[in-house]
């Protein structure tokens, strides 16, 4: 129930001027990496576009509906089922790691050391995180609607750990975020020996990093 609650409510997001804005980073004959790629919104453009992509996520039920999106549009990419605190055991040019995917993992030391050893010469790792105030802004925020379906969202924070309790209809799912500073994964990055820049890109709450081999 979660993975599809979840698509309904990132339906919203222009997932056209993300494209847009990741393209100038992406050259066309790239093997591109969705590393936590959800329910595909972000993969469907990159193949929209010619990309050679293929997408990976924890979450099973999130790549079921990846997959139902694809054939709708007659689309193919490939999914796998990955959790991306293991070893990849591929080759890529570009690993795209967007929507936050980076705030899930309570440490990302180990993750960015298998970004690397998947990336190519010159490749570039493309990600985004959260602001540390997002943890001041959304301490407390609750929302509920009941369209297009009846849910309750509730978020508390606890140091660096956001805790996200969603409940729909008789279900409750706990999600657990956590936001360190910038400077935690610049660090890392510069200690595995990548360049950067970083930007504020399209979502204000976000920092945007593109990182370089």
């Amino acid at each position: 129930m979660f993975a599809r609650a979840y698509d309904i409510l990132m339906s919203d997001v222009d997932y056209g001027a993300v494209y847009d804005w990741i393209s100038k980073y992406l050259k066309k004959d790239d093997f591109i990496i969705d590393a936590g790629c959800g329910t595909g919104y972000l993969l469907l453009e990159l193949v929209k576009h010619g990309h050679d992509v293929i997408g990976v996520d924890i979450d099973s039920s999130m790549l079921a509906i990846a997959s139902e999106k694809l054939r709708n549009e007659q689309l193919f990419a490939s999914l796998y089922e990955h959790d991306l605190r293991t070893p990849m055991h591929a080759k890529a040019d570009v690993i795209l790691a967007m929507f936050d995917v980076l705030n899930y993992m309570k440490g990302v030391k180990e993750v960015f050391k298998h970004f690397k050893q998947t990336l190519n010469p010159e490749g570039r790792l493309i990600f985004d995180v959260y602001k540390t105030d997002v943890l001041t802004d959304y301490d407390g925020y609750e929302e509920s609607d009941d369209d297009p379906f009846s849910y309750v969202w509730r978020i508390d924070t606890y140091g660096v750990m956001m805790r996200h309790r969603i409940t729909i209809g008789d279900e409750t799912d706990v999600i657990r975020q956590y936001v360190y500073p910038l400077e935690y994964y610049i660090g890392i990055l510069k200690s595995l020996g990548f360049r950067y820049e970083i930007s504020e890109g399209l979502d204000p709450r976000k920092h945007m990093v593109v990182a370089y081999l």
